[in-house]
């Protein structure tokens, strides 16, 4: 792990407190402060305005009850079901906040696989036919995807629905497809593999090769598909995929536990040439949406691979979170932005799942803290909570607060990511914690191999 810019090494330390009252943000546009309080939780909410002085988030017991899932998954049938009544090629992005209907696009948009992968958990939650139709007509249009080399996001695009759908679906036949997709999806993957930077190209960043902290996310994609495949073609797509993540980790992930957005590299003799601008506030900022990314992505390589250096990784991005995320459990969209600038809470749902998969973690063996999956839960809370969730509201999405990229609209709404990663979230911690009703093996972030 380097430190690539001038930013100081801060000292990251864990702050566990007590049971503790949770507080979340109204609508950050807002500037004056406000107070609520949310009744019909057992855990009172507080809303208060953004202080730059503020606490840092503490895990807090008990938090994320079956209240809070209930809200959550009963908002998202009829967000989910009012979506899905339209073109099944045209899939959704997003809305801004007052905004009552999705941007969409094609199916070749790095976002497409995002909207029938929260059709797929619908189904999961209910075993309803209706909704098992759903997700499969809407997957449909994904699977000629598979062999598309000119991305490297198909882990989002095919990689999270197709493995949703060769768990789910009861049809032998459907599950075979989906399946041959998933693999596909993989080779495709790979050959966007350069041997002397040992990692796969996300694109060109100022006319430089470059990869990003996004395919954190992605990489997992070849381990799996390496795992299911076996032989010599599933262990070089496993091997590549473990090497992308060592690349990452070594040049990505800062002496303080923050990432990086983007890195150029030289593709001829593998040098690094060093970071560039990407979504985040600035080269050397901490874009959180992008720590997320880290988080889950090295602790999803970590329980397919048991990978220490995967673990360390993951430990390290989630200390850095936990020891600068406020009180008020959501995340602003960078790190090092105002306090008063527009929240991601998309980044926060990605991020539980990390947490969640630490918490596993740390019940078989001796990690930093075992407060991860209580941390998880105290997110989760904020995130299935008014204002977050879109109770009450006319915008499509189930959860607001969201950014996409502020450089370029400084603007909250909703979008797909962030629902799909927050259902996700709150179907993964069905399967962890003290009250765990099942095995940890039936969760959406158990993959196939369950490591």
């Amino acid at each position: 792990m380097k430190n690539h810019g001038s930013r100081r090494a801060v000292t990251v330390t864990l702050v566990i407190g007590a049971a503790v009252s949770l507080l979340v943000e109204g609508c950050s546009s807002a500037a004056s402060a406000s107070t609520a309080s949310e009744s019909a939780s057992n855990s009172a909410v507080t809303v208060t305005a953004r202080s730059a002085n503020a606490q840092t988030c503490s895990a807090t017991p008990g938090l994320f009850s079956a209240y809070d899932r209930g809200s959550l998954f009963g908002l998202a049938e009829t967000k989910l079901a009012a979506a899905a009544d339209f073109n099944p090629r045209k899939y959704p992005i997003g809305a801004l906040t007052k905004q009552s209907s999705y941007e969409r696009t094609g199916p070749r948009a790095w976002t497409s696989g995002f909207f029938p992968s929260s059709l797929w958990m619908m189904y999961q939650r209910t075993d309803e036919k209706a909704w098992l139709k759903k997700a499969r007509t809407w997957t449909k249009a994904l699977l000629p995807l598979a062999g598309w080399e000119g991305t490297h996001d198909l882990g989002f695009m095919v990689g999270i629905p197709m493995e949703l759908g060769m768990r789910l679906d009861p049809s032998a036949r459907k599950r075979a497809e989906y399946r041959d997709a998933f693999l596909n999806a993989a080779r495709s993957l790979s050959t966007r593999w350069n041997p002397n930077v040992k990692a796969i190209q996300s694109g060109t960043y100022d006319g430089q090769w470059g990869l990003i902290i996004d395919s954190a996310m992605n990489a997992p994609l070849l381990i799996e598909a390496g795992m299911i495949l076996g032989g010599s073609e599933g262990d070089e797509l496993r091997s590549r995929g473990e090497q992308h993540l060592m690349t990452l980790i070594d040049t990505f992930i800062r002496d303080d536990g923050s990432t990086f957005h983007r890195m150029t590299f030289n593709p001829d003799t593998g040098a690094l040439i060093g970071p560039v601008a990407g979504q985040g506030l600035g080269v050397d900022s901490t874009w959180s949406r992008g720590q997320a990314w880290a988080i889950f992505g090295f602790a999803r390589a970590y329980q397919l691979t048991r990978n220490q250096a995967f673990l360390d990784a993951a430990e390290t991005t989630a200390h850095y979170w936990m020891s600068h995320l406020d009180a008020q459990c959501v995340p602003s969209w960078d790190f090092d932005a105002a306090a008063d600038a527009p929240r991601d809470s998309s980044a926060a749902a990605i991020a539980a799942n990390g947490f969640i998969l630490l918490g596993q973690f740390a019940k078989q063996q001796q990690l930093r803290t075992a407060d991860y999956e209580p941390y998880a839960r105290t997110m989760l809370h904020a995130l299935s909570t008014v204002p977050v969730i879109a109770k009450d509201s006319s915008n499509p999405g189930v959860m607001l607060q969201q950014t996409a990229n502020v450089n370029k609209s400084a603007k909250e709404g909703s979008y797909v990511w962030g629902d799909t990663f927050v259902l996700m979230a709150g179907i993964n911690a069905l399967y962890s914690g003290s009250n765990a009703t099942t095995d940890y093996t039936s969760s959406v972030t158990s993959g196939l191999t369950n490591g």
